[in-house]
């Protein structure tokens, strides 16, 4: 099956994921399935995503570190996916895996009320081929 050109997957993701005016936000799961109520969806920022790569697969990811607010419940967070507003709205992406330092290995967050997750730069990604 014929798929896009580099240029055009890079293209694409810029389009929808512009690196300037964009309005998505992270959601978060602890099952991968539904949305987990004690933790507000981060917005990703009207700068927050950088050029998407000219590469296959294309990849999209954020621009600068993100930091959640304080959950307001416990609970363990396990799932992430791109929502297109704070709350309601579109799930832009799979629920995808948080995952440990090594990139790969699943690894869910325990959270007690108060706790914050982050993310550094390039770990939040969106992949076109």
């Amino acid at each position: 099956m014929p798929g896009l050109t580099n240029a055009e997957a890079a293209a694409t993701l810029d389009a929808r994921f512009p690196t300037t005016g964009g309005g998505d936000f992270i959601a978060y799961s602890a099952n991968g399935t539904t949305e987990f109520a004690g933790l507000a969806r981060t917005a990703i920022g009207a700068t927050g995503w950088a050029a998407a790569t000219n590469a296959d697969p294309s990849v999209k990811a954020n621009g600068s570190a993100l930091t959640t607010a304080a959950s307001t419940s416990a609970g363990t967070v396990s799932h992430w996916a791109i929502m297109s507003a704070s709350s309601g709205g579109t799930q832009r992406t799979d629920w995808t895996a948080l995952v440990g330092p090594d990139g790969t290995t699943p690894t869910p967050r325990a959270l007690l009320v108060g706790d914050q997750l982050q993310f550094a730069i390039g770990k939040i990604t969106v992949t076109l081929t």
